[in-house]
């Protein structure tokens, strides 16, 4: 495996696990940052694959089960 392709893959790795502790600590921040980047991606003008993406990076409007008032209180992030 070349040093390249190695050094993409530990990047995409400690991404996908920074990208996880944050939504695990700051639910409310990773939820508000994700909807920008989706609206930023929906703006008029843009192509319309990336409206697409941008449709599909769109967070839930509403909290599920498993969500804050549930009363599961597994994140301790309802407090």
């Amino acid at each position: 495996m070349s040093a390249l392709l190695q050094g993409l893959v530990v990047a995409a790795v400690v991404a996908w696990a920074a990208l996880s502790l944050l939504r695990q600590l700051w639910p409310r921040g990773a939820w508000q940052a994700q909807a920008r980047v989706s609206y930023a991606l929906e703006r008029e003008g843009r192509p319309a694959w990336l409206k697409r993406v941008g449709f599909a990076l769109r967070p839930p409007m509403q909290a599920t089960q498993a969500a804050c008032g549930s009363g599961c209180s597994s994140c301790k992030a309802c407090k």
